[in-house]
C-alpha cells in the first residue's frame, strides 16, 4: 500500500473479568482479544474474518473505544486513543464511526429519521436549523433513501432501509474511518448485495477507510483489499485478498476457505473440504502454545510449548504458525 497508515493497532488486549461471591472477587478472565496487531491504510478496506466468538466485534469496539482495552495501543491519525480520555477522546472519535450489525436494535424506535441522523450533529453542535435539515436530506439521498422519509419512524422501514439509515447516521460527521460490524448479516440475501455496493460507492465518493468485520467470506473477498483471519482472540493470518484466497498458509484459513461454496457444480464436487475436529476451546482457559493446536491436523509438540510469532513470510503476508 502506498497510502499512509490511518490506524495502527499494536498488541491490543481486551479481557473481561469473571467476578464471584458477595465481595465480587475476580476469579478469572475471558480472553476476548489477546495481542492483536495490524495497520489500516488510508482509503483501504481491511476485512476481519473468523467464526462467531473469536473476538472480531470486540476488536472493532476496542478500536473506537466503545469497549476500553485492557492494554495495547490504538494509534489513529497519530494519537494513541488508549491514553486519551474526556474531551480530547470525544473530539477524536468524531472521525471514527461504527455501522452496527442489527439495524433493528441500533436505531431508537422513539426517534424520527431526522432525529436519528441529526443526533451526531446535535451532540457535536456542528450544524443548526435549516443547514442541519439540508445535511440530513443530503445524507438520506446519498444512501439511496427518499428525503421525505426524514419524518418517519424506524418501524416503518424494512431491514435494508434501516441499515441505510444507520449508514447515513455514521456519515453525519464526515468520518475518515468506519468500522462495519457485520453490516449485512442480519439482512435478507436479496438486500445484502445492494448494501455492499452502497458501501463501495460511498468509499469511492468520500474517500472512506473501512474495517469490515464479517464471517461471510465471499462478501469479504468482494469488498476487501486485505484480509485478516482471527481465531480465539488472536490473528493467525493477514495478507492481500488475492494471495490469502489463492494460497493460504495457516491450516485454519485453509479450513475456513474450504467451506466457501463454489457456484460451479463440477468444481464443487472435485474440491476437498477440510473438516476440523472438536470444538473451539473456551476463551476463559485458552490452550497453551498455539491457540489452534487442539483442532489442527498438523499440530506437533512445538505447537504445545511455544506461542507462534506473527511473522511476515513473504512481502505483506503475515502468519502465526510453526508449520507454515
Amino acid at each position: 500500500m502506498n497510502q499512509p497508515v490511518l490506524l495502527h493497532v499494536e498488541d491490543l488486549v481486551v479481557h473481561f473479568p469473571i467476578l464471584r461471591g458477595i465481595l465480587q472477587r475476580q476469579v478469572g478472565a475471558v480472553h476476548a482479544v489477546d495481542g492483536v496487531t495490524f495497520d489500516i491504510h488510508q482509503g483501504e478496506t481491511l476485512g476481519l474474518v473468523g467464526e462467531s466468538g473469536c473476538g472480531k466485534s470486540t476488536t472493532g469496539q476496542a478500536i473506537i473505544q466503545l469497549q476500553r482495552p485492557t492494554s495495547g495501543k490504538v494509534i489513529f491519525e497519530g494519537s494513541d486513543l488508549v491514553k486519551m480520555d474526556g474531551e480530547p477522546l470525544r473530539q477524536t472519535r468524531r472521525r471514527m464511526q461504527m455501522i452496527f450489525q442489527d439495524p433493528y436494535s441500533s436505531l431508537n424506535p422513539r426517534m424520527t429519521v431526522r432525529q436519528l441522523v441529526g443526533e451526531p450533529m446535535a451532540i457535536y453542535n456542528t450544524l443548526q436549523g435549516k443547514e442541519r435539515d439540508e445535511r440530513i436530506e443530503y445524507l438520506l439521498t446519498m444512501v439511496g433513501l427518499d428525503r421525505g422519509f426524514a419524518k418517519r419512524y424506524p418501524h416503518e422501514f424494512s431491514g435494508g432501509q434501516r441499515q441505510r439509515i444507520g449508514i447515513a447516521r455514521a456519515l453525519a460527521l464526515e468520518p475518515s474511518l468506519v468500522v462495519c460490524d457485520e453490516p449485512i448479516s442480519a439482512l435478507d440475501v436479496s438486500i445484502q448485495a445492494q448494501v455492499v455496493n452502497l458501501l463501495e460507492d460511498l468509499q469511492k465518493k468520500l474517500g472512506l477507510t473501512y474495517l469490515m468485520i464479517a464471517h461471510d467470506l465471499s462478501m469479504v473477498r468482494h469488498i476487501s483489499d486485505r484480509v485478516a483471519v482471527m481465531y480465539l482472540g488472536v490473528l493467525v493470518e493477514l495478507a492481500d485478498r488475492k494471495i490469502l484466497y489463492n494460497s493460504p498458509l495457516h491450516p485454519y484459513t485453509q479450513a475456513l476457505l474450504s467451506a466457501v461454496p463454489i457456484p460451479d457444480p463440477k468444481a464443487e464436487r472435485r474440491r476437498q473440504r477440510i473438516i476440523l475436529q472438536g470444538d473451539v476451546p473456551s476463551p476463559i482457559n485458552p490452550p497453551s502454545g498455539c491457540r489452534f493446536r487442539t483442532r489442527c491436523p498438523l499440530a506437533a509438540q512445538v505447537c504445545v510449548e511455544i506461542v507462534p510469532e506473527f511473522v511476515e513470510k513473504s512481502p505483506g503476508h503475515f502468519v502465526a504458525c510453526h508449520m507454515a
